[in-house]
């Protein structure tokens, strides 16, 4: 669940949800996307706004990445406590909202096709926008 201290922003012509300001010190805050993952460095809360206005949602359609199994099962896997085996692997995200995050291979197997993992949100170390290493 997203804290109860970060403060949505939404797009002034439509209402839309675009993401969130996250406390930091000094009156900043932390320009976050839906997920809860940074989308830029802490910053006086109009310049934060106006950068997830701009962008908050665009930043949502890229490559991520996640750990999962060499094979995501059929159905719904719950990804947020992945095993030691599992590696970092593209995805993209299918669903976002405060209540959770699902993602599927960026080039699933036919094997996966229509599998999908969930994440909590704000998914912390879960998910990155960068490969690992």
């Amino acid at each position: 669940m997203i804290p109860s201290a970060w403060e949505a922003v939404h797009r002034p012509e439509d209402g839309e949800l675009v993401g969130y300001l996250a406390p930091h010190d000094d009156g900043l805050v932390v320009p976050t996307t839906l997920t809860g993952t940074p989308a830029g460095a802490p910053d006086e809360p109009e310049a934060a706004a106006g950068l997830l206005v701009a962008s908050g949602l665009a930043r949502l359609a890229r490559r991520w990445w996640c750990r999962l199994p060499d094979t995501l099962p059929p159905g719904l896997l719950d990804a947020g406590g992945p095993t030691a085996h599992w590696d970092w692997r593209p995805v993209v995200l299918v669903e976002v909202s405060p209540a959770g995050c699902r993602v599927r291979p960026e080039a699933p197997t036919p094997e996966e096709g229509g599998a999908q993992a969930s994440l909590p949100v704000p998914v912390g170390t879960l998910l990155r926008e960068q490969p690992p290493g």
